[in-house]
Order: structure tokens, then C-alpha cells, then sequence
């Protein structure tokens, strides 16, 4: 049989976008990902599969931030995007489910179906933000063909949107937390601390720690902190400047989980194999 050549996808119409929400995650290339282990452990557990995986896409590479391979693609922490299987999932927010990828006329090419490991089955599930921009995926694989019921496929899209909403909420608290800190030092400057060590001293007493002897004196002459009895404190404008930067008490906002839905976490391990006696 004459199998075609596999071809990689063409690329998403928000393209631009998409690789700025990629570029903001800060995961590319990052290190110490096992926070993500726990999304293809249950990816692999609903879906009944040998195999999950998860990772990001930019113009050149899908990173891994999870796998589970089991034998194939062993050690492997990225691979070139035209290479990938998840690239053709990038172009709609819907899972790209194929129960067998030996006859689909997009896959049956690839090295990976065509040659060892011999993949089957593969299922796709875009990592959608909540501008609509797909980061990566979250995949399935099995050597075997099957399909997902309408139950897999509702838990599975659970598990990426909760996966999804992890790495955006990971994201807007690095930025939160940059532009905090350019707010403080812009404030401490305006304030008459030049230097990075004032600068530090201040941090420490708002966060009732010992301040340095040369960096309090600096303190006391930007009239940001006072001696007391008990030590130094702040001043009636040390404690604006640290309320005004946040450095209060924090205060919380929340959001909705996915995992965190009791009835969505019930049905999941209802579907989970009975461990082994």
C-alpha cells in the first residue's frame, strides 16, 4: 500500500499571538516541571492508554513539560514542531481524537505510526486560554485502536482546561510579581533610597526582619523608618509606601478548577484501573 508522506499542518490564522501566549508562560526550555506529572498520570488513567504526554508548541519545538512514554521517545525533552503529531492540533480548540492513525490520511506517514513504536491510537487536547490562544496540547497514545466515550472525552477536556488554567495562573503571578517589584524600587527611588541594599532593608522590615546597621540609617533619613523601644519601625510614610505596593496583608482572589469540582473528581476515579492486590 502506498502511504503518503506525512506533512506538517499549516500554521494557526493567530499564529503571532499564540507564540506571545507561549512566550509568556516562561515554561520553554524551564526545568523542574514535575508539578505537571499529575495531569498525564490522570490523562493516562481515564483514558485507559500506556502513554500521555503534555507540552508547549512555538515556532520550533514541542517542550515537554510531562511524559510518560513507557519505552518510546525515552529521555526525550522536545522535539521539532514539524515533527510533532500535536502541531495539526493547533488549529482548533476542539480534541483531535484518531482511533487509528495507521489509516488516517494526515498520520499514516509519520515515523512514529509508519516505524517503531508504532503508534494507533492518538487523542490531542489543545491547552486553550481564556483568549483563545492554544499553548500546546495534552495527549493520549495507545499501540492499539480504541475510542473515548463521551464520559472519557468530558473528563479528559477537564483535566487540559484545569492544566490550562494552572499555567495562566502560574504566569499572571510571575508577571504580578516582576511588576511589583519595578513598582517597589520605582517607589523606594522616589523615595530617596538609592541603593539596592536601602532598597532590601526596607523589604526586610516590612517583613519584620533585621534591617543591616548602614542600610537603616539610610532608612531613617528617608524618613521611611523610626527607632523605637522594641526596634525600628516603620513611619507613618514607610507604611503608606508598604501598603501601597501591596506588601500588606495579601489579599486573594479566586478561581474555578476543573479538578477541584467534587462531582468531575468522583466520575474520574470511577474510572480509574482497581490497583493491583
Amino acid at each position: 500500500m502506498n502511504i503518503p508522506a506525512f506533512q506538517p499542518a499549516r500554521l494557526p490564522t493567530n499564529e503571532t499571538e499564540r507564540l506571545a501566549a507561549v512566550r509568556r508562560t516562561g515554561l520553554m526550555g524551564s526545568a523542574n516541571l514535575s508539578r505537571f506529572d499529575i495531569y498525564t498520570r490522570l490523562f493516562r488513567h481515564v483514558a485507559g492508554v500506556p502513554v500521555a504526554y503534555t507540552g508547549l508548541l512555538d515556532e520550533a519545538r514541542q517542550y515537554f513539560l510531562s511524559e510518560n512514554f513507557t519505552g518510546c521517545l525515552t529521555g526525550a525533552s522536545e522535539v521539532a514542531r514539524g515533527e510533532t503529531l500535536c502541531q495539526h492540533a493547533l488549529l482548533d480548540t476542539a480534541p483531535f481524537v484518531v482511533p487509528d492513525l495507521r489509516i488516517h490520511p494526515t498520520f499514516a506517514g509519520h515515523p512514529l505510526v509508519r516505524d517503531d513504536p508504532h503508534w494507533v491510537f492518538w487523542a490531542g487536547f489543545p491547552l486553550v486560554t481564556a483568549e483563545g490562544y492554544i499553548l500546546g496540547t495534552i495527549c493520549a497514545v495507545d499501540f492499539e485502536p480504541r475510542h473515548l466515550s463521551p464520559e472519557q472525552l468530558e473528563l479528559m477536556t477537564g483535566i487540559a482546561a484545569d492544566l490550562t488554567l494552572s499555567i495562566q495562573m502560574q504566569t499572571d503571578q510571575q508577571e504580578r510579581v516582576a511588576s511589583d517589584c519595578a513598582a517597589i524600587l520605582s517607589g523606594l527611588k522616589a523615595a530617596g533610597l538609592s541603593g539596592i541594599g536601602a532598597a532590601r532593608g526596607f523589604l526586610d522590615l516590612c517583613r519584620g526582619l533585621p534591617v543591616a546597621a548602614p542600610d537603616r540609617a539610610e532608612l531613617l533619613t528617608a524618613g521611611l523608618a523610626e527607632a523605637a523601644p522594641q526596634g525600628l519601625t516603620l513611619t507613618a510614610a514607610g507604611n503608606a509606601l508598604k501598603s501601597g505596593h501591596g506588601l500588606g496583608p495579601a489579599e486573594y482572589k479566586t478561581r474555578t478548577s476543573v479538578l477541584r469540582d467534587t462531582q468531575m473528581l468522583d466520575a474520574m476515579f470511577e474510572l480509574l484501573p482497581e490497583a493491583e492486590a
